[in-house]
């Protein structure tokens, strides 16, 4: 009876002083555990909520912006819009998409040095995939219509350089050929829309285009100095028609 009278009077471990009334054997593990790292438990899965919620919103607002930007894109159809439509997702990939059209929508208003701004925005942005050509070219014609035509003829030769095969090297090859002629060097420029003529023979479309623009190379002459001794004027490329003379009462 002693040794049972002792066992009865030792004092309980402290694990099982904790453990609730009860409670099934097979838990008393779990319930440990739980004494031991519950609190901590908690605060880890509370940021971890917190944490894969922030990223699944932001996901969601990242979605749904972009697919607002793209209805804005699609329905823009004034400068006024495409501007704005840069100027609210600018730093976006569709912000680049969207210059291009406003770099169009510049030139087409004759806003020429605005258009070339934009064009070179575009390309130091990051055109969209399979468009910086475009807008390279885009340059390229924008330093045509600003009479930079030592630029403008650089810019179409690393255009046909770099692209030798893009689809709009014939363009490249116009544009030499239109800046040439602005320059004064006419028999260039048409022995250059010969070559490309001969090149595009079993285009129709491609050689009207190319026999059209010999045609307007043709009908122009350089224009001299208003003041032969004035250096200070540029040769001016002007269509070679005289002028109507008014009949002689």
């Amino acid at each position: 009876m002693t040794p049972d009278k002792n066992a009865e009077t030792v004092a309980p471990s402290k694990t099982k002083a904790q453990l609730p009334v009860n409670l099934p054997l097979e838990f008393i593990p779990l319930y440990d555990w739980w004494t031991k790292n519950g609190i901590q438990f908690i605060v880890q899965a509370g940021i971890v909520v917190i944490v894969v919620g922030s990223i699944l919103g932001g996901k969601y607002y990242y979605q749904n912006r972009v697919a607002t930007a793209n209805k804005e894109l699609l329905k823009a159809s004034t400068t006024e819009e495409l501007e704005a439509l840069v100027g609210n997702y600018g730093a976006w990939k569709i912000g680049n998409t969207a210059r291009l059209r406003l770099a169009k929508s510049y030139y087409d208003a004759g806003k020429y040095e605005d258009a070339l701004e934009t064009y070179n925005a575009c390309i130091n942005k990051g055109a969209p995939v399979g468009f910086s050509a475009v807008a390279v070219m885009g340059r390229a014609i924008c330093f045509e219509a600003l009479d930079r035509t030592d630029e403008a003829l650089a810019a179409y030769t690393a255009f046909i350089d770099n692209n030798p095969k893009h689809f709009l090297v014939m363009q490249a090859k116009m544009g030499q050929a239109r800046v040439m002629t602005l320059q004064g060097k006419t028999e260039q420029g048409q022995k250059l829309l010969e070559t490309l003529k001969a090149e595009k023979n079993s285009d129709p479309m491609a050689e009207m285009a190319i026999a059209q623009l010999q045609g307007v190379i043709a009908r122009y002459e350089v224009r001299k100095a208003v003041f032969p001794t004035d250096t200070s004027r540029v040769p001016v490329a002007v269509p070679a028609v005289a002028p109507v003379q008014p009949k002689a009462k």
